[in-house]
């Protein structure tokens, strides 16, 4: 692994993905990423912890209107919020997940920001390198 996808996921998609429903990360850019990738997944507020891994099985990016055609039962949104979401996008990407782990315990954004100087949570997303991701799992 070179690096790690970062992440930052609403709580109640972070269930979703969890318990199985949500198996497409939706997304309005595309990161640097490919196939077989790690994924650490934040929840955000009142959460703020780091939940779990997954991997990228395939990245997809389509029209708004086909993506949802092809793969809403995936997506663990509402019709009414993917298109208030891609509003004004040409483009909606989709991370289809794969091998996602639920952490035995969580690790608090108090947690991450003693191990890691000035981390502060992503907006969307940013990368970890090899050496951060292990001092990630070891916490």
């Amino acid at each position: 692994m070179e690096r790690a996808l970062f992440i930052s996921v609403k709580p109640e998609f972070v269930e979703k993905i969890f318990n199985g429903s949500k198996t497409i990360e939706l997304r309005k850019s595309a990161p640097n990423i490919k196939k077989e990738d790690v994924i650490i997944i934040y929840s955000t507020s009142p959460i703020m912890s780091v939940i779990g891994t997954c991997r990228v099985k395939e990245i997809i990016m389509q029209k708004p209107a086909k993506l949802w055609n092809e793969y809403s039962n995936k997506c663990g949104i509402d019709r009414k919020r993917y298109f208030e979401y891609y509003e004004g996008k040409d483009i909606a990407v989709g991370i289809v997940l794969k091998d996602v782990k639920k952490f035995n315990k969580q690790i608090p954004l108090s947690k991450l920001r003693s191990k890691f100087t000035n981390f502060h949570p992503p907006q969307t997303f940013r990368y970890f390198d090899e050496k951060n991701y292990n001092r990630l799992i070891q916490i």
